[in-house]
Formats: C-alpha cells, sequence, structure tokens
C-alpha cells in the first residue's frame, strides 16, 4: 500500500488574474533516476506549450533522448489520452517539465514504462478542476 506520493509535484499557476498565463509543472522522483518516464494528458487538450526536461543551470527545457509522443490512446475506462515522454532518466535536480496554457488541462499524470513500448506503471495523477479560469 502506498504511503505517500510516489513523485514530487512543483505547479506554478504563474498569474490566476491573467487569462494568457502559462502554467508550468515540474515532475522528479523523491530520489535516485526515472528512465523510460511519460507525462499522460487528457486527449483533446490543445495547450501544450513546451515539455521535456528541465536543465536548471540554463533554466531551459530540453527534448529528452528517445522522445515518445503517441497519438491518442483509449484507456481502458474509455478515457482518451496522448502520453510524451522519453528515455533518458530524469531526477531530483532534472525534472520533467510541461508548461501549460491557462485553462490547463483537467489532469496531468506521470508514471514509468518498462520498456519503451509497455504503458506506464505507477501512474500517480493531479487535476485542476478548482482551477480559476
Amino acid at each position: 500500500m502506498q504511503n505517500g506520493p510516489l513523485y514530487n509535484w512543483e505547479i506554478d499557476h504563474g498569474d490566476p488574474s491573467d487569462p494568457d498565463s502559462s502554467i508550468f509543472i515540474s515532475i522528479s522522483p523523491h530520489s535516485g533516476l526515472i528512465s523510460k518516464w511519460r507525462i499522460i494528458l487528457p486527449a483533446e487538450y490543445e495547450g501544450t506549450i513546451e515539455w521535456g526536461i528541465y536543465i536548471e543551470k540554463s533554466n531551459e527545457i530540453i527534448k529528452p533522448r528517445g522522445i515518445v509522443e503517441t497519438e491518442k490512446i483509449i484507456m481502458q475506462d474509455g478515457l482518451e489520452v496522448i502520453v510524451k515522454g522519453g528515455v533518458e532518466s530524469i531526477s531530483k535536480s532534472k525534472p520533467a517539465k510541461i508548461i501549460v496554457k491557462n485553462p490547463p488541462p483537467h489532469f496531468i499524470a506521470f508514471g514509468f514504462s518498462e520498456d519503451e513500448n509497455s504503458p506506464p506503471k505507477n501512474i500517480e495523477g493531479i487535476t485542476f478542476e478548482d482551477h480559476p479560469h
């Protein structure tokens, strides 16, 4: 049984009173490395600005090695999602980062895959249902 969050989520909502403000979400392991990581978004969401691995030293987001970007996937429960990620490892000091437009998607989930072709495991997510529009 899981006692706490699997991943460290950092969310910068920008300026909620500015409808053009972007939302920055960083996801990292609490310790160690995660390779074959995956960000999962609603398939209909079109507000992704940029995603990849955040390099603090240069304050930039780089595309990971082994990029994975799927077309629409229909989950067993009927939810339609897209998946973005890479095989390059992320860590506490080198997190995955996604920048989205306001309003954000209804949810963002994160997990990792056992291999490049398998679905993500240990998925954890956040919702933005109560986020001001």
